[in-house]
């Protein structure tokens, strides 16, 4: 058996420990509380490793056989070949999920009359607008040859969503801010949280890995997606702090409105910092094309 195989069979050996001893704790108690915490996210944690190497293994056999049969039809090839292509096409269901959040959240919040519901609401159909503005731009650009115009679109949108993105801050805000006041924070099964958990650390892994990868390629297109995708994985980690001090509040002395306020305002704060920087990176690739322009020009 090859090291990495090794490497893999500890991990899912070291998962199911690790699950069947968060099953044990939800079920008996028998560890103290901060202790309890802790192997839950450590549950958390190895699930999301778990999932990683199983994706992996599949990819050695079954996946492997899929893209060579995709990677015949051009639409296929493009997909696998093109990242900017990919990247803008797998955005697109969650432009969807967002619309769908904000139309349910937006329709409990009018009829239950929910300040709460409203504001997540605002959250997602800023989410939204951000997420469909750099998709529906990307696109544009695809089909265009005059370099100049290219150049005007891609600064226009990293512009534009840098400051979408410090609104969604104000939104963001008003969420931790009612859960605060209103405990407005959702309450869940043990096991339940477990997989949020899990799912919420996978998705916040994908999103730093796409963010690097994307700071390579220095596309603004893609550096503004990907840092969408970064603020939005952000908010899960909040939210899931949230959920997670609410369902575990009876078992725990932890200050769950301190600790919120404190993840809040972190959360924020990086926030403010991706979207600060990409109104920061507008006006630096404005000013460095203009420059050479005019020395072209001078030339």
């Amino acid at each position: 058996m090859k090291k990495k195989d090794n490497d893999h069979l500890v991990v899912y050996l070291g998962t199911g420990a690790v699950s069947i001893l968060a099953v044990v704790q939800s079920q008996t108690d028998i560890l103290p509380q901060i202790v309890g915490i802790a192997v839950y996210v450590l549950a958390a944690v190895s699930l999301t490793a778990a999932c990683i190497c199983f994706y992996r293994n599949l990819r050695k056999g079954v996946i492997e056989r899929m893209l060579l049969a995709i990677r015949k039809t051009p639409l296929g090839a493009r997909f696998l070949e093109d990242y900017t292509f990919r990247t803008i096409l797998t955005t697109m269901p969650a432009f969807l999920i967002n619309v769908a959040y904000t139309v349910y959240n937006g329709v409990i919040g009018i009829m239950n009359r929910s300040a709460w519901f409203i504001t997540m609401a605002v959250y997602y159909s800023f989410l939204g607008i951000m997420r469909y503005h750099a998709v529906n731009t990307g696109r544009k650009i695809s089909r265009m040859e005059d370099q100049k115009m290219i150049r005007r679109k891609e600064i226009s949108v990293i512009r534009t969503d840098g400051i979408l993105l410090l609104l969604l801050n104000l939104s963001l805000a008003g969420i931790v801010l009612l859960t605060i006041v209103n405990g407005t924070a959702r309450t869940y099964p043990e096991i339940m949280v477990i997989s949020i958990a899990a799912y919420t650390f996978y998705k916040m892994t994908i999103a730093v890995i796409n963010m690097v990868k994307v700071r390579k390629l220095q596309s603004p297109i893609l550096i503004t997606i990907r840092n969408i995708g970064l603020a939005d994985a952000l908010v899960s980690m909040l939210t899931l702090q949230m959920t997670m001090l609410a369902s575990f509040q009876e078992k725990s002395s932890l200050n769950a409105n301190y600790m919120n306020g404190v993840t809040g305002l972190v959360v924020s704060m990086l926030i403010v910092a991706l979207g600060a920087g990409m109104i920061y990176q507008s006006y630096k690739r404005e000013k460095s094309w203009e420059e050479s322009e005019s020395t072209g020009k001078a030339e």
